[in-house]
């Protein structure tokens, strides 16, 4: 495990970036797997400049959606299909669209994990997969509700924590996420936590395997796992 600690969100991002950029120019047609949320929004604002500046740099890159809100269109406010064409509009105008796969929050769950497995499988396996960190109450990573997660899980269906539920105004009752296993059969893992709201999360997180407390703790099983954070989100470790 590699942790690299930035003075904030902003330089953290920066250094997620150089990442980012150092496996594309090791293989040009790498399958990144996608989280969504405001830790990542830093970081897609950077891809998605830089996609314009370089495009013949991005044109191969293959793109991966890793959970989503079950039940919602990919036009919803609740999907992160949409989220994520949003802020990586830019990337998806030059990347091939055979190569990207976004998840349709309206389709049976059988449907969507078929789909999503026959994308991984024809694309040799997610080469790098970009991870933010769940609160205090649940440090999960995708979708992968602590307490409900085991090392074995695979890609499914699965009850959202209640207070997640809450925060979203209730609606989101079930997410579709890749399970733990999926996550760590990952080449390379990428986590991401910024600010003081993260600090608990992180060492629970970076402690010790405790699936129960923080499923995002299996990352610690990695292989190659490389943690980007801010100075407020250290302030526990």
């Amino acid at each position: 495990m590699k942790i690299f600690v930035a003075k904030d969100k902003k330089s953290g991002d920066k250094e997620a970036f150089r990442i980012i950029k150092k496996q594309i120019q090791k293989n040009p047609a790498s399958l990144i797997g996608l989280a969504v949320g405001k830790t990542t929004d830093g970081l897609y604002k950077l891809i998605n400049k830089s996609a314009i500046n370089h495009p013949a740099f991005w044109r191969n890159v293959k793109l991966f959606q890793i959970d989503e809100n079950l039940g919602f269109s990919p036009d919803s406010s609740l999907s992160f299909n949409r989220e994520i064409k949003k802020e990586l509009k830019n990337l998806l105008k030059i990347v091939r669209k055979n190569n990207v796969f976004f998840i349709d929050g309206t389709k049976k769950s059988s449907q969507i994990i078929k789909e999503s497995y026959k994308f991984i499988r024809k694309n040799n396996g997610i080469d790098l997969i970009i991870l933010g960190l769940g609160p205090e109450y649940d440090p999960h990573i995708a979708y992968n509700t602590s307490g409900k997660s085991s090392l074995n899980s695979k890609m499914r269906l699965i009850d959202l924590h209640p207070k997640y539920v809450e925060a979203c105004r209730g609606k989101p009752l079930r997410g579709i996420t890749l399970g733990i296993k999926d996550i760590l059969d990952t080449k390379k893992a990428l986590l991401l936590a910024y600010g003081k709201d993260k600090a608990k999360s992180l060492k629970l997180a970076l402690k010790k395997v405790n699936m129960k407390k923080a499923s995002a703790s299996a990352l610690l099983l990695h292989n190659d796992l490389t943690v980007v954070i801010d100075n407020e989100a250290a302030m526990l470790m």
